[in-house]
């Protein structure tokens, strides 16, 4: 099982953050390797909805079914796959204010890669998890839903957020 949690403060109100982390919309633009997600079916982003992603994983597409299994407005968005889904993936986004702006704590778990691909998979994976924090703080400055290409980053140098892990 792979475990990668990281936090980094923001200078926008948990608000903010949460809007964008729950506006599926704008995934690709801060979660690399996301090409596209929606709501699975009708309805509204509630706890118990389905997400449907469809990801780049190591060059290939491949479609990622989640659910919310918690959500408080400006607080937590918890998600995770089918039971029986391989991987297995679980998602937590926490927001807790912090001064004038707030703080995101973001863990992820992952079971069901294999023994000998982990090494490899963390390496990535710590590595996106960099990438989509800054995005995030990116987006949240300027007030816009920005994308950048698959294969892009943006300019590590002007991340308005400091990381901890």
């Amino acid at each position: 099982m792979i475990e990668i949690s990281r936090a980094a403060r923001y200078d926008a109100p948990a608000d903010a953050i949460f809007a964008i982390i729950t506006d599926l919309s704008r995934y690709p633009a801060w979660q690399p390797g996301v090409e596209c997600a929606s709501l699975a079916g009708e309805g509204a982003f509630r706890q118990g909805a389905r997400i449907r992603q469809v990801r780049t994983v190591m060059g290939r597409q491949t479609d990622v079914g989640l659910t919310i299994t918690r959500l408080v407005p400006d607080e937590l968005l918890t998600l995770v796959t089918a039971p029986g889904a391989t991987p297995a993936v679980r998602e937590i986004y926490w927001l807790r204010p912090d001064g004038d702006g707030c703080r995101l704590e973001f863990w992820l778990a992952l079971d069901g890669i294999p023994v000998m691909a982990e090494h490899l998979a963390r390496a990535q994976l710590t590595g996106q998890m960099q990438q989509m924090l800054e995005r995030l703080a990116i987006i949240a400055a300027s007030h816009q839903p920005t994308c950048w290409p698959a294969e892009g980053s943006p300019d590590d140098s002007t991340a308005p957020h400091r990381e901890s892990s």
